[in-house]
């Protein structure tokens, strides 16, 4: 059974009626005085749906500066079967666990600067990753053009998806590439969702990429899908779209 384990690094109070699921413990004394809201705990729990094994969570604040101090929510994973078999891609738990706790938030956004993952695998080795609620905010805007790619592909709207494609950051044919994805699609069956695997942000010349990987679920073969997509654009074009067969 996944237990979810609740800690405090330091004195800040978060105020919540939500109920906790069966099997939740709390460690230290001062963590009595500590509970997370509705939608936090959604976000607690949908990540061990997800992810498995045991999450900690905390609240603390860093020391002040002259930028003033950032409020900041953690997650710390461990014993996880999944996150251990994507160490090799650790950008992709990492970004995914911040942005699906990120997404179950309303107003307890504005309580936080930042999301901190901490990944400890089965060697006990431990990594930690900062995501900005800015950072995580724009991720979700732009997530959106995988989301629409996949229901391009899904209602087999191949023209339009063309028209998405731009290759004057990274040439390729659009037209071998729109043809091989009309030969290809078949096999795997009917699409039935997108679900999302990470996402990292890389710098390419002058350009800030967003590189967003997922699964395409399928009545049939589901299939490994990635995108890449200007960062900073609120175009909905892709620099590369890639199937992993």
């Amino acid at each position: 059974m996944n237990r979810i384990f609740s800690l405090i690094i330091c004195s800040v109070l978060i105020t919540s009626c939500g109920k906790k699921r069966e099997g939740e413990q709390k460690t230290g004394l001062l963590s009595n005085f500590v509970s997370i809201s509705n939608h936090e705990d959604a976000g607690v729990k949908e990540i061990l749906d997800s992810y498995g094994g045991q999450c900690k969570y905390a609240v603390g604040a860093s020391a002040s500066t002259k930028d003033g101090s950032k409020k900041y929510f953690v997650l710390e994973m461990s014993k996880s079967d999944v996150i251990d078999n994507q160490l090799d891609k650790v950008y992709l738990p990492s970004s995914n666990i911040a942005y699906r706790f990120y997404k179950n938030l309303k107003e307890e956004k504005k309580n936080y600067d930042e999301i901190k993952v901490v990944l400890i695998s089965k060697e006990n080795k431990k990594q930690e990753f900062d995501f900005p609620i800015t950072l995580l905010e724009k991720a979700e805007k732009r997530i959106k053009v995988a989301e629409k790619t996949v229901s391009l592909i899904k209602e087999t709207q191949f023209e339009k998806l063309k028209d998405m494609l731009n290759n004057e950051l990274v040439p390729f044919d659009k037209d071998e590439l729109i043809s091989r994805l009309k030969d290809i699609e078949p096999q795997f069956g009917n699409i039935l969702e997108f679900r999302l695997f990470g996402f990292k942000i890389t710098k390419i010349k002058d350009k800030k990429l967003m590189h967003i990987s997922g699964v395409i679920i399928r009545d049939k073969q589901n299939n490994e899908f990635s995108i890449d997509i200007d960062f900073n654009s609120d175009k909905y074009e892709l620099y590369q779209l890639q199937y992993k067969l």
